[in-house]
């Protein structure tokens, strides 16, 4: 059962994604669909599964379908599948993540292989679902959404003589180009595939042999990169031991040359260590090279979880990971700062306790955001960093101020 706050953090990202392209899918969605039109429907001797196909170049992210209303109300979107979309892709176009769709995606009865997708296919898609249509369902869904509201009012222009101010220029990081910080989230662990067999025969797997994946062609398509990695531990929360992730060793990393129903064979472009049957397999999502800071909303407050490779010292554009994620607020490029608690201390020539103010000891900033977890990369310190340290957002985003 999906938790109150996934579902919740799900739908802010799919709000989110929504807003930018209201007005213009407003108008789509009161259009009828030319293919249904046209009344082409492909048959079932020719129907080619949509990720089957080898693309010319790299397919786009698929485009917002058009919004649409259930029985009860509920909003939701529905996405028309074309050639080279893949469940990855829809899921992170409409939820802002490639990993939710196994954990939402529900199954039609009426409907022939609901987990297989192809060209002209409609899924249904909110926050906490994503499933196929039959024609009818999409139709009436269609026709359930209200009028569209009328335009706002025209705003005025603004008084003669007055600019508009001219914001800020945007704070840039550099960050390191390395394969991963080797830290994941319990939910991209959970929707990992695995290294099912080798070519050529051979008991390891180093740079470019290839092998074959647990994932068919309805979930992947030529061209796509996947990280190969092996897991190493669990990371805990300190708080309440519930697991957060898992540290990873990244082995490598490798590219999809063919498809076919269950598995792809794969070429590994890249590897870091030997490579074995097994080996867990996810979607290759390399650090940008460089992160907009962006102010952090207040009251986040969590705690360090774990150190990569058992590390007992942490410093300059080193990685941690971190308790907190997109559902407390956090996103790429927050700001953070790590600090050791004030506490009152006696004031002896007075006979009074005093207060020692909390001492900032590092600045971070986050690189990757997952619903309740966050990777962040250590900018500045001033001393070493401890497991259990305490972080808050930065207090002034866009200054440094200097380290106690």
């Amino acid at each position: 059962m999906i938790s109150w706050k996934r579902t919740l953090g799900w739908t802010l990202c799919w709000m989110v994604a929504s807003a930018a392209v209201w007005a213009e899918e407003a108008a789509r969605a009161a259009a009828p669909d030319p293919a249904a039109a046209a009344g082409v429907a492909p048959s079932a001797a020719a129907e080619t599964a949509a990720t089957a196909e080898t693309p010319a170049a790299p397919s786009p992210a698929p485009a917002l379908g058009p919004v649409g209303y259930d029985s009860q109300g509920h909003q939701g979107r529905i996405h028309t599948v074309v050639r080279g979309d893949t469940l990855w892709a829809i899921s992170n176009t409409y939820l802002a993540t490639p990993w939710v769709w196994p954990s939402i995606w529900k199954d039609n009865g009426e409907i022939k292989n609901p987990h297989r997708i192809y060209p002209g296919d409609r899924i249904w898609i909110t926050p906490s679902e994503m499933r196929k249509l039959t024609a009818e369902e999409a139709d009436q869904m269609l026709s359930n959404a209200p009028a569209a509201p009328a335009p706002p009012a025209e705003i005025q222009d603004g008084v003669p003589g007055m600019e508009t101010p001219t914001p800020p220029p945007a704070r840039l990081v550099r960050v390191p180009q390395r394969e991963t910080a080797g830290l994941i989230s319990q939910e991209v662990y959970q929707a990992s595939a695995s290294v099912v067999s080798r070519l050529p025969e051979r008991l390891l797997l180093t740079q470019e042999d290839s092998a074959y994946i647990g994932l068919g062609e309805d979930e992947v398509k030529v061209g796509d990169e996947f990280t190969l990695f092996r897991t190493n531990q669990k990371v805990l929360d300190p708080d309440t031991g519930a697991v957060l992730g898992y540290h990873v060793d990244i082995l490598g990393w490798a590219k999809v040359e063919e498809t076919s129903p269950e598995t792809s064979l794969v070429r590994i472009r890249m590897s870091t260590g030997e490579i074995e049957v097994g080996d867990r397999v996810m979607p290759r999502e390399p650090l940008p090279p460089e992160i907009e800071v962006k102010p952090t909303p207040e009251g986040v407050d969590g705690k360090i979880t774990f150190f990569p490779g058992r590390r007992v010292v942490i410093g300059f554009q080193d990685f941690v990971y971190l308790n907190r994620g997109k559902l407390d607020g956090l996103e790429v490029g927050s700001p953070l700062e790590v600090y050791r608690a004030g506490y009152p201390a006696n004031e002896t020539t007075r006979d009074e306790k005093v207060a020692v103010p909390d001492r900032v000891i590092a600045k971070m900033l986050v690189v990757r955001a997952e619903e309740q977890t966050a990777v962040a990369m250590v900018t500045s310190t001033a001393t070493e960093l401890e497991l259990g340290d305490h972080f808050r957002g930065e207090k002034a985003p866009g200054a440094t101020p200097a380290l106690h």
